[in-house]
């Protein structure tokens, strides 16, 4: 698709307020960078660790604070794990909330974000991988599957997969990226 930004910003209902929810409230960004040349997504390595998600892959984001919109709290979040400031970030619109089998209500927001300088911080990010949008639209790179974990706790539902490389997305994270190529290859039809 030649003009994805725009496509985006007219398929994408605009960014908004919190949807409707008795759950603790995350939100996080995704974001669609120039990379080699061609449009990637960006992720985030959790770190490896006790805390939740340790190893795992995401984009950048957490927990609300005080009144920040679903917006705002993206774009701190973005800024304190990769060092993106605000003003590198246009917003292009914002997937349907989703809930975490942690029970959190999150909100997905697709940015394009321009060049910066990464700025990790170690406590929350170990490094950032850059997926190709277009090998992440191809229906025939996916799989459904259960969770790769060990867990005492009862097994979460299976989820998509992505493999690129030694990386592999799954989880919440893997479920907007594929509402996110549902819409992309929706256009394209």
């Amino acid at each position: 698709m030649p003009d994805i930004d725009s496509y985006l910003q007219r398929a994408l209902p605009a960014p908004g307020g919190w949807s409707p929810t008795d759950l603790r409230r995350a939100a996080v960004l995704c974001p669609i960078v120039s990379h080699a040349s061609q449009d990637h997504v960006l992720f985030v390595l959790r770190p490896p660790g006790d805390h939740p998600h340790a190893g795992q892959i995401g984009f950048p984001g957490g927990m609300h604070e005080d009144e920040e919109s679903p917006l705002e709290t993206a774009l701190r979040e973005c800024r304190e794990e990769i060092g993106a400031p605000t003003s590198a970030i246009e917003p292009l619109g914002e997937l349907e909330p989703r809930t975490s089998t942690s029970r959190i209500r999150v909100h997905c927001l697709v940015a394009r974000v321009t060049p910066f300088a990464l700025r990790l911080d170690a406590r929350e990010v170990a490094r950032v991988i850059y997926m190709p949008l277009a090998e992440l639209t191809r229906g025939d790179r996916w799989r459904e599957r259960p969770p790769p974990i060990a867990t005492t706790a009862p097994q979460p539902p299976s989820s998509p997969h992505f493999q690129h490389g030694d990386d592999l997305l799954w989880g919440l994270t893997a479920r907007f990226v594929r509402d996110l190529t549902a819409r992309i290859s929706g256009g394209a039809a």
